[in-house]
């Protein structure tokens, strides 16, 4: 019997994959999670052989949640279960754990399930897996340029280039894109959004990501603090003490 926990925040997912895994005699679903930090919890208390992860979700990501578990004691394995496009996909299909794209299809999951199957057999080359699920997750982060995600201006919704953000912030609970074309609203979290973003854009403060691209200059400030201005833009982007040493050895400032 393999034991499988379900983690996606979207109930209706949810509900989806558990009713397609119900046709299969030898899965046993034991939790559901509907974040990534109550699937690495759950799977720490009930140890599955299995958990099948959504990528975005709130409080830690699937691919955060992915790499701790990775990293812990009788990790299960994970098939992503995904609706991100084909950068992300092209870097799963180099592996040997899975993906499920959104809407999941039958036969694509009957393979999955296949494959696991395989991996659960006894004397199975379980750490080589492990081991090819850890090169994924570094294939996924430098698979992310040419990315577009959807924004919102004016109730309207925007395709939108990653390399067209000039910086992000976050300000009472909400994502800001300052943009070539403009200032835009993100859906999800600061957070979130950093995840899919190229190696381009880093981290300066708790609220902001840059885009060092658009950086025009840095001026010291006190404490240890710097001030970002942007080309282009009045709205100064602060560097805080904590995140100066990174963001200096990144611009090789020192």
């Amino acid at each position: 019997m393999i034991n499988v926990i379900i983690a996606d925040d979207e109930e209706p997912a949810r509900v989806e994959l558990k009713f397609l895994l119900e046709n299969y005699d030898d899965i046993n679903i034991i939790a559901e999670a509907s974040d990534g930090e109550m699937a690495v919890l759950l799977c720490y208390e009930h140890k599955p052989d299995l958990i099948f992860m959504d990528i975005q979700m709130p409080a830690i990501s699937g691919i955060e949640a992915a790499e701790i578990l990775l990293n812990s004691v009788n990790s299960p394995y994970i098939i992503f279960v995904t609706a991100y496009d084909t950068y992300a996909i092209r870097a799963f299909e180099l592996h040997a754990i899975d993906y499920l794209l959104k809407p999941i299809e039958t036969e694509r999951l009957e393979s999955s399930l296949e494959r696991i199957r395989k991996l659960l057999i006894p004397g199975s080359e379980t750490s080589v897996s492990l081991k090819a699920m850890k090169e994924m997750l570094g294939g996924f982060a430098n698979n992310r340029t040419g990315r577009i995600i959807t924004v919102c201006k004016d109730e309207k919704f925007y395709p939108l280039l990653l390399e067209k953000i000039k910086f992000a912030y976050a300000d009472d609970k909400k994502t800001y894109l300052v943009t070539t074309s403009g200032k835009f609203l993100y859906k999800n979290t600061l957070n979130q959004l950093e995840e899919i973003l190229p190696e381009n854009f880093i981290r300066t403060h708790r609220s902001y990501v840059v885009n060092i691209q658009f950086i025009k200059d840095i001026e010291p400030m006190f404490n240890g603090a710097y001030q970002i201005s942007i080309l282009n833009d009045d709205h100064p982007v602060p560097l805080s003490r904590s995140h100066s040493k990174s963001f200096k050895e990144i611009m090789h400032m020192e």
